[in-house]
């Protein structure tokens, strides 16, 4: 309350309507004003309560306390709590006792009914019991007002050596951020929070902090030890980073080995042809077929060797990718012609279904032939009669394409459909007992990640009746998708 005279304030009548107890006492601390309510919530009448002192009349060493905090206050002011008994503690009313110094060397005294908080206040302080943070608050001279269990085994920090003490005296200097929070907090009753700060006490502890405003002026500091959640994310950093080191190692030996064996197997491959054609003279009809075996098995050697590379170059690094309006009718005439020849080989019916005057492809040509071969040639190694179908049509979505491929070989099971596109994966079947023929377990993989990489994607269809179908999807060039890639 703001400093009045001790005469003015007895002349208020409106101070004897009030539900709150009040009284004044002069400079000598002589009571000289006890209202109506002060009178009920004492049993005090106010002739008795007159003239007495103003200490002597508050129950148990409520008024040494209040006398003490006011000399220390520089606003003269203090605020203690006090409990009245009636017929036992079950009717118990709970007192916020305001004191404040008058400008005339009086006192005025305001006993407000707190019980409703107090109870309040208790909840709140079994729920803060139950809590594993530490929780201390103070009140607006610094002096500490409650520690919870948890604090005392956080902080070191006994309540009931620390409760009434004030907080810079058991508060440790370092870190110093956290004294700045905390006097930041009662200066502008605004949040903060610490992060992994280190208490000077605790060695090898680390706390996130948290000051908050409380209503009666002071704040509340709360602990959360995050020493084993640190640990734990140093832990996995770690190990994540080994596990990165570990793919880029076994990434770098997949190039320097597949580099290492290019040679040789070219080698092979030159050499087994030159006996096949019999440059070094005659030889005979069997070692003829068996130079040409051997080519066969170092030609597919050497395509495996390559689509190993090219993996692992999509796990070190995305791959370059110079997009550009691809216009599909050279393209396909530049890359089925020797697709078609392998299925004639085969007895394979072989068809293109591209519509007149179709919209350019936004894509890499490159990188769109590495995704169409191994679907096609996929399609035409595995379909051992009937056909093989390549369609170009608009997709359903406004600004895309698809390139569509059917067979009519044994097909793909629904619980399937995602396997195959896995590395090394093959389904088993009559087609693929011949290693050297079917594959390196890796085309269809590869096609995927780079389908992802233009922007699109590749995933299998619903085709009508037997056989497979595969459609690769891809945004038109007058309206381009934003490339990305989507690991697997």
């Amino acid at each position: 309350m703001s400093p009045v005279s001790t005469l003015e304030i007895a002349r208020h009548a409106g101070l004897e309507a009030l539900a709150d107890g009040f009284c004044l006492a002069d400079a000598e601390s002589r009571v000289t004003y006890w209202n109506a309510a002060a009178e009920r919530l004492f049993g005090i009448a106010r002739a008795e309560a007159l003239e007495q002192s103003l200490w002597s009349l508050l129950p148990g060493d409520t008024g040494a306390v209040l006398r003490e905090r006011m000399v220390r206050s520089e606003r003269g002011a203090a605020v203690v709590p006090l409990t009245l008994l009636a017929d036992g503690e079950l009717f118990s009313r709970h007192l916020a006792v305001h004191a404040t110094r008058l400008d005339d060397g009086g006192t005025a005294v305001h006993f407000r009914d707190s019980t409703a908080e107090r109870r309040i206040a208790d909840q709140h302080a079994q729920l803060l019991e139950s809590i594993r943070d530490g929780f201390i608050a103070t009140d607006a001279e610094w002096r500490i007002t409650y520690v919870n269990r948890a604090a005392e085994v956080l902080v070191s920090l006994r309540r009931d050596r620390a409760v009434g003490t004030v907080l810079w005296t058991l508060l440790p200097p370092d870190p110093p951020e956290l004294a700045a929070a905390i006097r930041g907090t009662m200066v502008d009753r605004e949040p903060r929070h610490l992060s992994a700060i280190h208490l000077e006490l605790l060695f090898g502890r680390r706390f996130d902090a948290w000051t908050h405003a409380l209503p009666d002026g002071g704040v509340s500091i709360l602990f959360e030890d995050v020493t084993e959640r640190l640990t734990k994310e140093m832990e996995l950093a770690r190990l994540a980073a080994e596990a990165e080191e570990a793919s880029r190692a076994k990434s770098r030996f997949f190039a320097a080995v597949s580099h290492e064996l290019r040679t040789p197997l070219n080698a092979i491959v030159g050499y087994t042809h030159l006996l096949a054609t019999a440059t070094y003279g005659e030889v005979p009809a069997g070692a003829v077929r068996a130079s040409e075996r051997a080519s066969v098995c170092a030609e597919h050697l050497a395509r495996l060797i390559d689509d190993v590379l090219l993996l692992t170059t999509l796990e070190i690094e995305r791959l370059p990718v110079f997009p550009a309006a691809v216009e599909m009718e050279p393209f396909l005439g530049n890359v089925l012609p020797h697709l078609r020849q392998q299925a004639e080989a085969k007895g394979l019916a072989f068809s293109v279904d591209l519509p007149e005057e179709f919209p350019a492809v936004f894509a890499d040509p490159e990188r769109l032939r590495q995704i169409v071969t191994p679907v096609v040639s996929n399609a035409i190694k595995f379909t051992s009669r009937g056909s093989v179908g390549v369609q170009v049509r608009a997709a359903g979505q406004p600004g895309w394409m698809e390139i569509v491929v059917r067979d009519t070989g044994p097909g793909i099971a629904p619980e399937d459909r995602d396997r195959i596109f896995d590395p090394f994966e093959q389904l088993g079947d009559e087609a693929r007992s011949d290693s050297a023929n079917r594959g390196t377990g890796l085309g269809l993989t590869l096609a995927r990640r780079l389908a992802r990489h233009l922007g699109g994607d590749l995933g299998t269809g619903e085709p009508q009746g037997e056989g497979a179908e595969f459609i690769i999807r891809l945004p038109l060039a007058a309206q381009p998708a934003t490339q990305l890639i989507a690991d697997e």
